[in-house]
């Protein structure tokens, strides 16, 4: 993966989570790439240079794991995180820890947290608009303030 590369395949198969992540990701900087099912999502991923992997568990055609074990073999190296609504499930399945699954995130989740765990797991710095808090001074008995010690 080049540092440059900021694309990230989401396969998610409810187009309501798909949007939300889809969202966050790319308001963090990211360029999401999104698939409505596992194979649609093991095409895409062949036909781009993909940086992580952010796959649903149950989804028509594959399913999150076999869509991670198929990217596995093309690239042992990629980062992948697993969505489920079965989480307590998938953490005790040892095909998880066979496959290096970065992370397993239950159902309901936060976006933050996932594009987070992404943007730790590729040493990227998330982008996002700079927080500005507004500067309130202390009211005085001669209606103004200004700045500085106290005499």
């Amino acid at each position: 993966m080049t540092s440059e590369n900021k694309n990230i395949l989401l396969a998610e198969d409810n187009p309501g989570l798909a949007r939300v992540l889809s969202f966050k990701f790319l308001s963090c900087g990211f360029e999401p790439i999104t698939c409505a099912d596992g194979h649609s999502a093991w095409c895409a991923f062949e036909q781009q240079e993909i940086a992580a992997v952010v796959t649903d568990h149950e989804m028509p055609g594959l399913s999150g794991l076999e869509l991670i074990a198929r990217v596995k073999q093309v690239r042992p190296d990629m980062p992948c995180f697993l969505v489920s609504g079965r989480k307590l499930e998938l953490v005790r399945d040892r095909r998880v820890k066979e496959l290096g699954i970065v992370d397993v995130f239950g159902k309901p989740f936060s976006p933050s947290s996932i594009v987070n765990s992404v943007a730790d797991s590729l040493k990227i710095a998330l982008v996002g608009p700079p927080i500005v808090l507004p500067i309130r001074f202390p009211a005085t008995a001669g209606g103004s303030f200004i700045p500085g010690p106290s005499p």
